[in-house]
């Protein structure tokens, strides 16, 4: 049987962390590996267009650039195209989906019935952001600069995924005065053509350097998540009420000792009142364990707690479960 205590110090968000940490070296290791190859391509395309211009000094009317055009427009051309402008898509969606699961483990945590969908934003990671400043209640100001990448990358993904890599989105608004224009063309890692706006990733290390600034935000705030204290508490019983919750499941577990002995002390009675007594005994300790349990599922179901509450479920039982689940408005 494994002993669950040697994980208690294990945080879950930490678990996530290995998690998106793997993920994000695999996705590494795949662009290395597939830039690694075109980048050898380049190289020697690079290498036979010098020697061919060597070996053509003399004569004028050889262009070498029209004989390696078709190749050069494939390798420095289509095929980043087709290889890094995908990547930055699965990587933001990658980053859009692990900011998600953050949120939901936070909101697993407390009481707030707010989720991420339900805060304003114009799409899903500004609303994350605003879901951990407001409702997970953690401080980001140290991750601006960050943040302020993330966006520009969010827009740069908008592009190639919504207007075909182009960054004009009002035609009447000259190029030079279109929202990504000074980010294009002050990045030579990007190629873009400022006559009609067209751009495409040409250096993997544009999404190498995007990889660790994801990976540096997410950290962050994993960090400020798994220090978080869990706070009881709910509509009706706004403030910290974890003290509260911890003495009454502890109330429940001496009187499930309590039981318990009772019934070891019954196994080495033999008079003839020993079973009587056990079940006077046993009766007398779950009625007064409901009125714990009872307190404890009206807090959890935010629901308002009457002492007639326990009463239901010991005469009525079943049907007084039901009763109260009503009563506390659960489907």
């Amino acid at each position: 049987m494994i002993e669950r205590r040697q994980f208690k110090r294990t945080s879950i968000f930490l678990v996530f962390q290995n998690l998106i940490e793997m993920e994000l070296k695999e996705i590494e290791e795949y662009i290395n590996e597939t830039s690694s190859d075109l980048k050898a391509k380049q190289e020697k395309l690079d290498k036979d267009y010098e020697e061919a211009n060597k070996e053509v000094e003399e004569d004028a009317e050889y262009d070498v650039h029209s004989f390696l055009e078709d190749d050069i427009h494939k390798y420095f051309k289509v095929f980043p195209i087709y290889t890094y402008n995908p990547l930055l898509l699965t990587l933001y969606g990658q980053f859009e989906n692990w900011l998600k699961k953050l949120c939901d483990l936070d909101s697993r945590k407390g009481f707030s019935k707010v989720r991420v969908k339900d805060l304003a934003g114009n799409n899903y990671i500004e609303k994350s952001r605003r879901y951990l400043e407001i409702v997970a209640e953690i401080n980001l100001d140290d991750t601006k600069l960050e943040w302020q990448k993330i966006t520009q990358i969010q827009k740069l993904r908008n592009c190639i995924a919504h207007n075909d890599a182009n960054i004009v989105k009002d035609k009447s608004i000259p190029i030079e005065k279109q929202e990504l224009y000074k980010t294009l063309i002050n990045d030579n890692r990007l190629e873009f053509d400022k006559t009609n706006g067209d751009f495409y990733i040409k250096e993997p290390e544009f999404l190498l350097d995007t990889i660790e600034l994801i990976k540096k935000y997410l950290i962050t705030v994993i960090d400020k998540l798994k220090v978080k204290k869990v706070v009881a508490r709910n509509m009706s019983m706004p403030h910290d009420n974890t003290t509260w919750g911890q003495e009454k499941a502890e109330t429940l577990l001496k009187q499930v000792i309590l039981a318990l002995n009772e019934l070891d002390k019954n196994e080495k009675r033999t008079d003839e009142y020993k079973d009587s007594d056990l079940k006077s005994n046993l009766r007398g300790t779950f009625e007064s364990m409901t009125f714990n349990i009872t307190k404890l599922y009206s807090f959890f179901a935010n629901g308002k707690w009457e002492v007639v509450d326990q009463k239901y479920i010991v005469d009525e039982r079943e049907k007084g479960f039901e009763k109260i689940k009503n009563l506390y408005d659960i489907n």
